[in-house]
Formats: C-alpha cells, structure tokens, sequence
C-alpha cells in the first residue's frame, strides 16, 4: 500500500501547490477569505503534507546532496538581485524620471506652464474633491505639476467622507479642484491643463492688469455675443487675470493712466481725432502697449500713425491661393498662415494654421524711425498677393503688376524705447521702458466667429500677453483631451495580475521542469 502512495507521491504534491495556488488567487479576486478559500488551503495544505510524508526520505537525502549546495547559491544569487532591484527602486522614488508616452502628449506640460511653475516663489496648496476611485486623470496632472517645483502641493479628498472640509470650501460638485496661495484661492471644475494654470496664474499673481478697449470709432464690441463680436477673446483674456474695461479717448482724460497696461483697438472704422492721436501718443512715449486690429477698410490715416513704428499699411487686399486653406473651404480672400518667425509670441507654434478673413498687409518698413525695432511675426505663402484693384463682380481675381508679390506680413510688432527718463518710467510703468505695439492686417480672426479656429484664440491671447509683459501667461495650445487608458474593474486587473505576472511564469517554469525530467 506505501508503495502505490509513493508512487503517485508526485501527482499529489503537484496537485497540493495547484490547489494552493488557486485558493491564493481566488483570495486575490475577492478579496475575503469565504468559505471556498479556506477548503481550497487546507485541501492543499494536507496535499503537501502527505507528499513530505511520502517523501521524507528522498527530501532528507536531497538536502544534503552535492545538488542542494548549487540550488543554495542560486537561492543566494536571486537574493542578492532582488537586493540589487529594491535599490534601484529607492533611487528610482527619490531621482524620478517621467516619460510621456501617449501619442498627443496629454500629460506633457507646455513649455509655458513649466516656466509658471519654475517662477513660483509661494507655496500653493491645492485640494481636489473627487469621488474615491474617480480623480485617476486628475492625479496625473497634479503629479506632472509637482514634478517641477516642490511649492505645488496637492492632496485628494472623498467629500461624502469628509464633509465638514467640503462645507469649509463651499463644494457643491464632485470633481471641484481648489488653488490656494496665502490668502487667495480658485476653484475650477474642469481637469485641463489651461484651466489648472489659469488658476496657479489668479492666485500666485500680485495685483491685476487693465487692459482698456477702444470705442468711437466702429470698433468691435467685446459685449458683443454675435459672430462679429469679441465676447470669446474677452472671457479669455478674463481667465488670465486681467481687468478689461472700455475707454470713449475723446472724454478719457488727459493722458492714459500709467494703471493701464495696455490699449485694443479692434477695427476701427473712422479717424483718430487729433486729441486721440495726442493721448496715445504721450502713452506709447511713456512706454504703453497698444494692439491695432485693422481690417481693409481702416482708414488710411492709421498708416501715417503706424509710419512712426516702421510699419508700413498696406492698401491692398491679401489673395491667398495655397491648398492648405482649401481644405477648410476658405476662398482666395481668407489666408490660412503656417508660417511664423522666431518669436516667444508664437513660441510652440511649430506649422499651427491661423485664419483670416479679408485682410490687409502690414509690412516692416525699409528703414524704419532710428531706436525702432520691428519684427513680422505672420506672413503669408508665396502662392499669395496683395491685390491694389477693386475684384470684380464675378469675383475673378488675378495677379498683375500693380499688386503686391507674397509672402506678405499679415501680423507686425514694433518696440521703441521710451523718451522718458528710466527712473520715470520705473516709477510709472512696470517692467521694461519699451512702447510696444502689435498691429494686424484683420480684426476678424479675433472674433467669435473664427476665434476658436484653430491657433486664433491662442494667437490673440498670446499677443496679449506679450504686449502686456507677461510672457509666460503666452496662452497653452490646446491638447487632445481623448482619454485612451483601458478601464477595469479591481477584480479583472487583480486577475490580470495573476495571469500576467504569476500563472503564466509558472506555467513557463513547469513546462521546462517537465522537459527537463522527460530528457533525464
């Protein structure tokens, strides 16, 4: 009878470690101990037990065998890797290193947001109230965010679990993102990289900018809601911190307040009048900003203005034959851009299309004013003209001598160092004693109806920003917001892990011991 045992002694301890295992997993998966899990340990359990019975001998022989001495310095040699891998890994927690794998760079922080996070000089607190297992996609963002500077702290909290620190930040809805920096703070509903650094922006920021808009003279209205109107590119600039007003020059006072960082005017349609003319000019002397959209039919007497910057206004209408604006449908009088220079307003850019609807060139001038500096950021391909002569009813257009040869400036910025004295102005205006002034063949690409086109909102917004000395607030391209990751209950990726990592190895390891003992 102990012969037939030991000779399915084998079959019975291998059948032990199965039943084992799979009580092991079985536990994993469910996460209790039932009363299946407990049968299927104790099964296995005496299982093993009666293979060592079956066995002593054998085992006890085998332990002090010339083999059981080999398989003593390989236990030792995988010990001392398992060493050699937990140091990796303490170094690898204290000196981490990130990569982003994801194919539109999701969790890749714009150049900008990484120099936000690099100025910071305040610690910022940042508390997200997320559902327990729902705040994955934000903890990436924060995680990324962290990874720059050690002032950007954040914390998760399940509201249903803490209630009273939900009421002490007023939170009404799961998903609420809370920015504190001493005593300001943000909150924000929406996990994107714009608006968590929008944020960091309100509250890390000292005062607030004002940027005043121009009207009198046909401008268009930032109230405006319609397709012509600017209410898009005001509640963005908005998000940015600044203080948006409206100023009638013919009633402002004397001079523009040294408050004001800077002055829009968006298409106007008639005439600077000379006392308008007198109060930006004495603003840009002291060192004031002023972006002027100017659409074809701008009166020419802006171009005598923009004489003074080395700009030259041109009396023509940009024709734009290139294939890439066709595949949007835009006709021959709509010019899509992909051409930038070198230049921190369009930093990022790369060949990001903007568009613009009727407009007209503004040129850097042969030899500009002395102290001028100027520099055309957007032009046009070369397949385009700037068209001197009325088009035709039939819309034909053509390129003649008269017009215009492309590639044609469509976006200019000028800078010229004011007259004041350097202390003045330090005392007046923050920052750089620099007039600046940003000037565009076309007032429409900044309206509702194109500004979400694209780079057109992030143009605008960055120039802006740039006019308005805050170079790293330059706007965020937008990102592919498309959550890819595969999603999975805790019970499929325990099993996961099981197959993956455990089952499947030893599957591997007893093919080869099944091999191995055929072979001898």
């Amino acid at each position: 009878m102990e012969g037939k045992m030991k000779k399915y002694a084998n079959w019975i301890g291998l059948l032990g470690l199965l039943i084992i295992l799979a009580g092991l997993v079985t536990y994993s998966i469910q996460s209790m101990i039932n009363t299946l899990v407990t049968i299927l340990l104790i099964v296995g359990v005496i299982l093993l037990i009666g293979y060592v019975v079956l066995r002593f001998r054998e085992i006890k022989s085998g332990l002090s065998s010339r083999s059981a001495k080999f398989g003593a310095n390989a236990a030792l040699m995988v010990i001392f890797l398992l060493g050699i891998l937990i140091v990796v890994n303490i170094l690898g927690h204290r000196f981490s290193y990130r990569s982003d794998l994801t194919a539109a760079k999701i969790f890749s922080l714009a150049e900008q947001t990484r120099k936000v996070l690099k100025n910071l000089d305040k610690d910022v607190n940042v508390i997200g109230f997320f559902k327990a297992g729902e705040e994955a996609q934000a903890e990436e963002f924060m995680l990324e965010y962290s990874h720059f500077t050690q002032r950007f702290k954040y914390e998760f909290v399940d509201p249903d679990k803490e209630p009273g620190l939900a009421k002490k930040y007023d939170i009404k809805d799961y998903g609420t993102i809370v920015l504190e920096c001493e005593d300001k703070q943000e909150k924000i509903t929406t996990v994107s990289e714009e608006e968590i650094t929008n944020a960091l922006i309100k509250v890390t920021r000292e005062g607030v900018k004002r940027i005043l808009f121009t009207t009198g003279h046909g401008e268009k209205d930032y109230d405006d809601s319609e397709q012509g109107g600017l209410s898009k590119a005001k509640a963005a600039i908005a998000e940015l911190n600044y203080d948006i007003d409206k100023v009638f020059l013919v009633q402002a006072p004397d001079s523009i307040g040294a408050d004001v960082a800077l002055v829009v005017m968006a298409g106007p349609m008639t005439d600077l009048l000379p006392p308008e003319r007198g109060k930006l000019d004495d603003y840009l002397k002291r060192g004031g900003k002023l972006l002027l959209l100017l659409d074809p039919e701008s009166p020419a007497s802006y171009g005598d203005f923009l004489a003074e910057w080395g700009v030259q206004l041109g009396n023509d209408l940009i024709i734009e034959l290139s294939p890439v604006g066709q595949l949007f449908g835009a006709g021959p009088i709509m010019p899509v851009v992909t051409s930038y220079e070198k230049h921190a307003i369009v930093e990022g850019f790369g060949g990001a299309m903007t568009l613009f609807s009727q407009a007209r060139s503004v040129a850097r001038m042969a030899e500009p004013p002395t102290g001028v500096t100027v520099t055309e950021i957007a032009k046009t391909s070369n397949n385009s003209w700037g068209e001197t002569s009325a088009i035709g009813a039939d819309g034909q257009v053509g390129f003649d001598s008269a017009d215009n040869q492309g590639p044609l400036a469509i976006f200019t910025i000028a800078e010229k160092s004011a007259t004041n004295s350097p202390q003045a102005m330090a005392d007046e205006l923050s920052g750089p004693s620099k007039g600046r002034v940003a000037v565009f063949g076309d007032a429409d690409f900044a309206t509702n109806a194109y500004f979400n086109f694209q780079a057109n909102g992030n143009l605008f917004l960055n120039v802006v920003n740039w006019l308005a000395e805050e170079e790293d607030l330059i706007s965020i391209l937008p990102r592919d917001p498309e959550d890819r990751r595969l999603s999975m209950t805790a019970q499929q990726s325990k099993l996961m892990l099981w197959l993956g990592v455990i089952l499947l190895p030893l599957a591997v390891f007893g093919l080869g011991i099944y091999v191995y003992r055929r072979r001898k």
